[in-house]
């Protein structure tokens, strides 16, 4: 049945029992006011009405559910990183003396290194 149809079918059964029993009363009497069917016939009427002239109810899609998937955690060894340190540079002198080496018979920075140990040696000769 189309949508138009059923509209005018309910407008035709809610006109036909909201009046009919309006203009009598209960002992069928014509009266020029309303009566008791007045109310519930116009009630049930528009109910239905209205229940013909709804929009279809709106379905939404089933969920979709997923199914994880493990992957076992993939381990890469790095290399092992060695730290190359220089050797450590001479003990560079203060400018107020100068350092002489006894075992290599010079002072720095002539002599770069001294196996024996360096002797400070006063650049300004005692006394003066």
């Amino acid at each position: 049945m189309s949508r138009l149809l059923k509209s005018f079918f309910i407008a035709a059964v809610l006109a036909a029992v909201a009046i009919s029993p309006a203009w009598a009363d209960r002992y069928g009497h014509h009266r020029g006011g309303g009566g008791f069917w007045w109310g519930p016939g116009l009630l049930f009427g528009t109910a239905l009405y209205l229940a013909a002239t709804a929009p279809p109810p709106t379905y939404y899609p089933a969920p979709v559910y997923t199914v994880p998937v493990y992957t076992s955690p993939t381990y890469v060894q790095q290399p092992a990183v060695i730290a190359q340190t220089a050797p450590a540079p001479a003990p560079v002198p203060q400018q107020n003396w100068w350092y002489y080496c006894a075992q290599a018979a010079g002072y720095y920075p002539y002599v770069r290194t001294c196996p024996s140990g360096w002797t400070q040696v006063s650049p300004v000769p005692p006394g003066q």
